[in-house]
């Protein structure tokens, strides 16, 4: 299988080092500034993505730049794996879906939180009834950068804590309101949001900023049984070699295992690669119901 990657930024080096660590060896890479970069000795490299040849490709550019990338690769019927947002329009991500379907080819978005083994953990607990209906979900996702200059804070931070939601309960909302704003005036994007999304029975509240002094990683999710504060910057800080992961709870304890924990990219990209037609059918709904919170 021959795999390409377009973008050698910040992800598109994750993605390759994972994909090395997973023994792909067929990889090709395209990164627009590449002339300019130390050429890399183990992978030819272009700085024109037309110039790929591959079966699959992951997309790593900035989101403006996504719809046309992705466009072009599945109209020549290479499945793509596309860091999120897909699109920053609704409009245009189901017109890529259109084309995936026509081309019999698969259309991924990278939403990396829904990888991740805790979340996996809430959800089944969750579902098997353990935990009791949803009340209530806070969402602070803070940090001082990196900033963005393609997208503001609602469609770089903001997403990740929607796709979460959505991933968990796939629920429809209500209503639906932000405030996008900047905390540094001299920011070329709003680098701060507020979001308020109502469902029947319960309220999400989200907020997100890259122009922020501490690194905040907290969503907090009121059950009728539980109250869980899941912070996943703290697994890295407190409990790296420990071989439980305990989060607080209000009341009664529930205990998610650190040694099962699995990297959420190397899961992404293992379930891209499985071609799982019937996951990739509620992926492409996460994707666009994502997008419409976002976009509303």
């Amino acid at each position: 299988m021959k795999i390409g990657i377009v973008g050698q930024g910040y992800w598109g080096k994750i993605i390759l080092r994972n994909l090395e660590n997973m023994n792909y060896k067929e990889i090709t890479l395209c990164d627009i500034a590449s002339l300019n970069k130390k050429h890399n000795q183990n992978y030819e490299i272009f700085n024109n993505y037309k110039d790929l040849n591959c079966d699959c490709v992951f997309i790593t550019t900035p989101t403006n730049t996504h719809f046309e990338i992705s466009k072009y690769f599945l109209e020549k019927k290479v499945n793509v794996f596309c860091e999120k947002p897909l699109t920053t329009s609704i409009t245009e991500a189901e017109a890529l879906y259109d084309i995936a379907l026509k081309n019999n080819t698969i259309l991924f978005t990278d939403w990396i939180f829904t990888y991740n083994s805790h979340i996996e953990t809430i959800k089944r607990d969750y579902e098997s009834g353990k935990l009791g209906k949803i009340r209530s979900i806070f969402m602070n996702r803070l940090n001082l950068g990196p900033e963005r200059f393609d997208v503001n804070a609602r469609w770089d931070l903001a997403s990740h804590d929607i796709s979460i939601i959505q991933y968990l309960f796939s629920e429809e909302p209500v209503n639906i309101r932000w405030t996008d704003y900047k905390r540094n005036k001299n920011s070329k994007q709003d680098d701060s949001t507020l979001g308020f999304i109502e469902y029947n029975e319960f309220l999400a509240c989200i907020n997100a900023s890259w122009h922020y002094r501490k690194k905040v990683r907290e969503c907090i999710f009121e059950f009728d049984n539980y109250f869980i504060v899941w912070d996943d910057y703290k697994r890295f800080l407190q409990y790296e070699d420990s071989t439980n992961v305990s989060f607080p709870i209000y009341s009664g304890n529930l205990s998610y295992p650190c040694s099962s924990y699995q990297e959420p990219l190397k899961n992404a990209i293992e379930v891209f690669f499985s071609f799982n037609t019937e996951y990739l059918i509620k992926q492409k709904k996460l994707t666009l119901d994502t997008l419409k919170i976002l976009e509303a």
